[in-house]
Parts: C-alpha cells; structure tokens; sequence
C-alpha cells in the first residue's frame, strides 16, 4: 500500500479517522509526500527499525479505516448488485472443491480454531493460526501446520520457528561434514 497514491480527500478521511499518536501523524504526512522509510528516520530522527514498526501500525489502522469504510457502504447500499448468478455458483463450486485438498491453505485466528471441531488433517495441508503471538509493538505473527493426514489438526506441531544464528552454523557444519564425508567415499571407489 502505497499511502502517497491515496487521494487529497482519502488522506485526510485517515488522518481524521485513524487515531494516530503524534510520530505516526508525522511519519503517514511525509509518507503521502512520498519519501522512503529511510528519508523519514533521517527526518524524524528516528532508527529505520522505529519507523518500520510505526509504518506497519499505521498500514494497520490505514486498513481498519477502509474495512470500517466498506462496512458502512455495504450497510448504507445493501441492495448492492449482486454477482452474476453463474459466477456465483461457479466460486462456491471451486471454495467447496477446494476445501479439501491440500493446494489451498486454511487459515483461522487462534480463537477460530478453537471454536472449530477438530478433525484429521489432510495430507500435505498448511494450517495457518493467523494470530499465533502478537508482540506490543508489532502485528500478529502467524505460524504454520503441516497436515499429514493422520494426525487431528489440533495435535499437529508448529512447522514454523526463527532460525537463529546458531542454528545455520549448525547446518552450515553439518552440510561441510557430508562434503567431506562424500569426496572420502568416492575417493576410496577409485582406489
């Protein structure tokens, strides 16, 4: 999302209705001027993590605004026109067959999942909990499921992990090793 492509009356429907704390009005004022995260640090005498923390927030309330926005259009206009009949049928045919095969992830919130029924993965499936842990400063961090079509989705362990700096030491190692163990190995054949 690029907050400089917003019209002049769309910016000012944010700034009105978004509840930015000061730094964050002063970063979206110099975004819809169109200046990077870096020319905003050096002008607000922020670090480049500060301000990226503050653009992620501001893209969130950005998004809360529009989705408010589009409720209240949805609601003022509820006979909007609907989609075409056949494409409608065609995209609950697709969501129903798809439902069930591993190309398409299922993805729900923590409490979601726990208001589902739990039942047998499917093989090959990701799960995703979209809002796994949320840091004070940062959004939701989604983690991932790996379905192997035996296991009850509940039970399934989390695929995903930081990898830390020891850890790609550790493969970086292990990966040398194999080299070495595989060069001695066809060296030996050709004795």
């Amino acid at each position: 999302m690029k907050i400089c492509a917003f019209t002049k009356k769309e910016l000012d429907t944010f700034r009105k209705e978004a509840n930015f704390t000061e730094f964050e009005r002063s970063c979206f004022d110099l975004k819809a001027k169109g200046m990077t995260n870096y020319q905003l640090a050096m002008e607000l005498n922020a670090c480049d993590s500060t301000v990226s923390t503050t653009m992620k927030s501001i893209r969130a309330k950005i998004t809360a605004v529009l989705e408010e926005k589009a409720k209240e259009n949805k609601q003022t206009n509820p006979n909007m026109e609907p989609l075409n009949p056949m494409m409608s049928y065609i995209i609950d045919f697709f969501t129903k067959l798809l439902a069930n095969s591993p190309f398409v992830p299922e993805s729900h919130t923590a409490k979601e999942w726990l208001e589902l029924p739990d039942r047998v993965s499917i093989k090959d499936k990701l799960y995703v909990v979209l809002d796994y842990r949320t840091d004070d400063n940062s959004p939701s961090v989604p983690r991932l499921r790996y379905g192997d079509g035996v296991t009850m989705i509940s039970e399934l362990p989390f695929c995903t992990a930081a990898i830390t700096d020891n850890d790609v030491r550790l493969w970086d190692l292990q990966m040398q090793i194999s080299e070495k163990t595989k060069s001695k190995k066809k060296a030996k054949k050709k004795q």
